[in-house]
């Protein structure tokens, strides 16, 4: 499409040709003079100068280096305007196959409504009602009386045990498991007196609702009463764990790896980066933001930034890190000033002034 075409679509206004024809969106450093690229974080201005793009998507403000050849496009959201860009070049991914294969296993109390894609291999059990546009890919399991809202979309191999609700819309990719058992024994003694961890029913359901994405090789567990709740919006990268009864608000994110434990209350907005653990039966306020590989274990206020394990404010965190670089000269430090304070005691006749421990 034209640049011309192209700032309108992204919402930005255009400084240069808007004659010029652009067949694609790549990287700052590899794209083409028929390519737009895009900045978002400032610490990257210095690719500004150097790229060959035919035109680079900018804040509203951007008063960095030009590009040498090409235009701007100057908008309030850049990285927005870049997805924008994508889905005008790219789209989204077209699903392979239409109808409902005839190797897939539909129970006959099953339902699927019209436009429903279902794949090879796939078994939908008794009761399990589909959505309108559900797509189903092959090897699926669909659970007794699982419910998929309109649109909802399972990639390969994922598995919704029983009573599992999807609300419209819902992504979930492959491999994920959604509703299997919580973690929940109660350890006992019985009249052998042997210490077992007895299993405890699982009784509850996840329900997961409109627009959340689910990234592969999720496990979200059943609540042992209740529900385990997904808000709408939130989106999950790949390898999250969610305990039972957990409730997560509305467009949360959480990056892989992340794992929260049982009971855990967190509020809309929140965002937890990679490898983030958080203890079960504590709250997460609303836009809290929970750093990687941090280990929470107390409730956050709302809007606080949190890092380290045990959890602190991350503030505290940075401080503490940059403490952590210059531990070695501080070990000589101490050192040091421990030899020269035996070395006064002597001086004054201490009968205390034995040699300083080392550190």
């Amino acid at each position: 499409m034209k640049l011309s075409e192209l700032a309108e679509r992204v919402g930005g206004r255009l400084e240069g040709d808007g004659g010029k024809v652009i067949r694609g969106v790549a990287p700052v450093e590899t794209a083409g003079g028929d390519e737009v690229t895009f900045l978002a974080n400032r610490k990257y201005e210095r690719h500004v100068a150097q790229t060959s793009a035919g035109a680079v998507i900018v804040p509203e403000d951007y008063s960095g280096p030009q590009p040498p050849a090409g235009a701007l496009i100057r908008c309030k959201d850049s990285y927005f305007a870049f997805r924008e860009a994508m889905v005008a070049f790219h789209g989204f991914r077209e699903h392979p196959f239409e109808g409902v294969d005839p190797r897939a296993d539909i129970h006959p109390t099953a339902s699927l409504a019209p436009g429903a894609r279902v794949g090879a291999f796939v078994t939908v059990a008794r009761g399990a009602k589909i959505g309108a546009g559900a797509v189903i890919y092959p090897g699926c399991y669909v659970g007794e009386s699982v419910r998929m809202g309109d649109g909802c979309t399972l990639y390969p191999n994922v598995t919704l045990y029983d009573g599992t609700v999807l609300h419209d819309r819902v992504t979930i990719h492959a491999g994920t498991s959604i509703g299997h058992d919580g973690f929940g024994y109660a350890t006992h003694a019985g009249a052998d007196k042997v210490v077992r961890h007895e299993k405890i029913p699982q009784a509850g359901w996840v329900e997961i609702e409109s627009d959340v994405e689910i990234g592969a090789g999720c496990a979200i567990d059943r609540a042992t009463m209740g529900a385990t709740v997904i808000g709408a919006g939130t989106k999950f990268s790949n390898l999250v764990a969610i305990g039972h009864g957990t409730r997560l608000g509305k467009h949360c994110l959480l990056v892989a790896q992340a794992g929260l434990a049982g009971s855990v209350v967190v509020e809309d907005y929140c965002v937890f980066a990679g490898q983030a653990g958080v203890v079960g039966h504590i709250r997460i306020g609303r836009g809290a933001k929970i750093a990687a590989q941090a280990g929470v274990t107390a409730d956050v206020p709302a809007g606080q930034e949190m890092g380290g394990s045990p959890a602190i404010p991350l503030p505290e965190v940075r401080r503490s890190w940059m403490v952590a670089t210059r531990l070695p000269q501080l070990r000589s430090a101490v050192k040091r000033l421990a030899r020269q304070v035996q070395a006064l005691k002597k001086r004054l006749g201490d009968s205390d002034a034995d040699e300083p421990e080392d550190f």
